[in-house]
């Protein structure tokens, strides 16, 4: 026998993940129960002291309880029950204990011995928790275990591309948006003759006004978007400091508290995968309007040199 607990610290584990798990060991104890039927009917006619037993009384026992945002506490103790509350209600779900423990004999006539197996989850919406007492020879809930190991470490990182870049994402999300507005802003105030003289004085003025004056309406009136989703995923601040200059307190992205808690796609954080998918499809979307908008930005800084100092 050996006991077991697998990390999945700075890991996501999705709801699909939990419930192809869950699918393995119903599949076992489904396994298990065939196999010690079959070895019951092929050693019916043998003596005892000739039978050989791989699953002999075999039984299980499976149970989860469920806890409820709404401070409701069920507890299943059959799979189909299970399965179907797991998912008519995994939006609701706070936390879960799910634990399959499987008893049986093997051996051959009277010298037979029992042996036990057991998985347990402890399954909140920032950790996992897995137990496993498992014995070596015993091939089905090890398969559960090794499922469990691979989708633990083949998991996305909490930490990822789309937290570690979130400034550069943000920014360049805002930038990208804002410079269509400051283009057209910018472009018709030429129309004043003072501000086409000032265009017309040097080439850098109009680009320079029109990329921060971008950057100012794209992270003002645009950005909130942008924020909203990453409120859902971002790392929790931790107090840094005080600013003399700016008389205020400095707080930082606790990276350490981050990345020591896993990431469950339960309860609130059902949708937090989609989150990061969506944050992604925008910085890819709104990224490749940058360099368009750039050639159109010196393209319209050589007409609005020309356009001053004709008129």
């Amino acid at each position: 026998m050996y006991n077991e607990t697998i990390d999945a610290s700075n890991k996501i584990i999705t709801s699909e993940d939990l419930q192809e798990i869950f699918s393995k060991i119903n599949e076992e104890m489904i396994n298990l129960q065939n196999l010690s039927r079959e070895e019951e009917l092929r050693n019916q006619n043998i003596e005892r002291e000739n039978q050989t037993w791989t699953y002999k009384d075999y039984s299980n026992n499976f149970k989860c309880t469920f806890n409820f945002y709404d401070s409701t506490t069920i507890t299943v103790d059959n799979y189909d029950g299970f399965i179907n509350l797991y998912n008519d209600r995994l939006t609701e779900i706070k936390d879960m204990w799910v634990r399959c423990s499987l008893w049986y004999y093997h051996g051959v006539g009277y010298h037979t011995e029992q042996v036990h197996n057991s998985i347990s989850l402890g399954i909140y919406n920032h950790k996992m928790d897995i137990e496993t007492n498992l014995s070596s020879s015993d091939i089905h809930l090890n398969s559960v275990y090794e499922l469990l190991k691979n989708k633990i470490l083949n998991a996305p990182e909490r930490y990822d591309d789309i937290i570690k870049n979130k400034n550069k994402i943000s920014s360049k999300i805002g930038f990208a948006i804002g410079m269509i507005p400051s283009l057209i802003i910018c472009t018709l105030l030429a129309i004043i003759p003072i501000v086409r003289n000032l265009y017309g004085m040097t080439f850098v003025l109009y680009p320079i006004v029109t990329a921060i004056f971008g950057f100012l309406i794209g992270n003002t009136l645009f950005r909130g978007g942008i924020d909203k989703l990453y409120s859902y995923i971002e790392p929790e601040k931790k107090y840094e400091g005080w600013d003399d200059t700016n008389s205020k307190a400095i707080y930082k992205d606790d990276i350490n508290k981050f990345t020591s808690k896993s990431e469950i796609l339960i309860g609130k954080n059902v949708n937090n995968l989609n989150i990061r998918n969506q944050i992604r499809e925008l910085y890819e979307k709104y990224n490749k309007y940058i360099p368009t908008e750039i050639m159109i930005l010196v393209a319209l800084s050589v007409i609005m040199i020309v356009v001053g100092k004709l008129l």
